[in-house]
């Protein structure tokens, strides 16, 4: 299991030549909350539009994204505008309301955890506040089902596990 924080700022790197291709700046899901890649911040003046897809993972350290090939990081798919980041976008994941069924609030997402193969979205962490947090930490919610991701609300229509 990875956290978000881990991977966002990683530098991209080029196993074969060790050169810095570019750094991650978001991870996005589509609305199957699938992952499906790594938003990317370029070196020099062309900073916006580029993603590095799941499949174009060679391995995903925790120091560094390593790349086959420099090709792999492309421009955005059209299909992303459906996709949700977790930092970017209209419809970001980070500061959402969490809503179990019954209407009861669980917090707002700080983060989100992805599973070993880096294809699922494993849970989300979320926070009560400020003082909470200090006081008794951030939850872990693993779903045991996908979160309903509304327009406003994410939405636990199981009995989520609370860690």
């Amino acid at each position: 299991m990875r956290k978000s924080q881990d991977i966002i700022g990683l530098p991209i790197i080029h196993v074969s030549t060790g050169k810095q291709l570019g750094a991650v700046r978001d991870l996005l899901f589509d609305r199957k909350q699938q992952f499906r890649g790594l938003l990317v911040e370029l070196k020099g003046w062309m900073k916006s539009g580029k993603y590095l897809p799941a499949d174009g993972i060679r391995s995903l350290g925790n120091d560094a994204v390593i790349v086959d090939r420099e090709e792999n990081i492309r421009p955005l798919d059209p299909a992303a505008d459906k996709w949700v980041g977790l930092l970017t976008g209209e419809t970001k994941l980070k500061g959402r309301t969490v809503l179990m069924a019954d209407g009861s609030q669980l917090g707002m997402v700080e983060e989100v955890y992805l599973g070993q193969d880096l294809g699922t979205l494993w849970g989300y962490e979320l926070s009560e506040g400020f003082f909470n947090d200090i006081m008794e930490g951030r939850k872990v919610i693993h779903p045991h089902s996908p979160l309903t991701w509304g327009e406003d609300v994410l939405i636990a229509t199981d009995s989520s596990s609370l860690m």
